[in-house]
């Protein structure tokens, strides 16, 4: 390869990475990491201090992850320039309904392996390396398995409905908009 190459190569290699460094994804995964933190932290507290059963304890999780995560997600990660009231409510009312969902999904996961699955190798790994009940080893194993696929859920979900950017419309918004009467 030419040395020119190289340094094209290099260059974009180079502007890539400072675009996923200073860009959206890295914000997204950066506050993805902060809200998964306010979860556990909340989810743990309610289940190994409080007692409460895991699937409820998952709940309490999400209303403080999900509070935490739009005012993030709006003004840092997606940097939404919504600024009407209906505007902010129907973005705030997709952001939530999409968060159910995930919700849904997070709780079966959850279930699964807390409820339906025995015990397995990697909780006991879990459990040795935190130095924590077994019980407790499994239902945080559980939470780390369905946080994962939860943020990517929950990112294509807003990148591609909640957060789109204002030229980005819906096969439905364009359909409508030929169509008024």
């Amino acid at each position: 390869m030419s040395d020119e190459r190289k340094s094209e190569v290099h260059g974009t290699l180079s502007c890539r990475i400072k675009e996923f460094v200073t860009g959206e994804v890295f914000s997204y995964l950066f506050f993805g990491v902060c809200t998964t933190v306010v979860n556990i932290v909340v989810f743990q507290t309610c289940c190994s201090v409080m007692g409460i059963h895991a699937l409820v304890s998952n709940i309490f999780a999400w209303i403080f992850a999900v509070a935490f995560a739009y005012v993030t997600n709006r003004i840092f990660v997606f940097h939404s320039k919504e600024n009407s009231l209906r505007g902010i409510v129907r973005e705030a009312g997709s952001f939530v309904g999409a968060r159910l969902f995930s919700l849904l999904v997070d709780e079966l996961i959850i279930w699964l392996m807390v409820d339906v699955m025995g015990y397995i190798a990697a909780e006991r790994l879990l459990a040795g390396i935190l130095s924590c009940q077994l019980k407790d080893a499994k239902s945080l194993f559980a939470k780390i398995c369905s946080n994962v696929v939860v943020v990517i859920l929950n990112y294509v979900l807003s990148k591609m409905i909640i957060f789109k950017k204002g030229g980005e419309q819906d096969e439905q918004s364009i359909y409508q908009s030929k169509h008024r009467f």
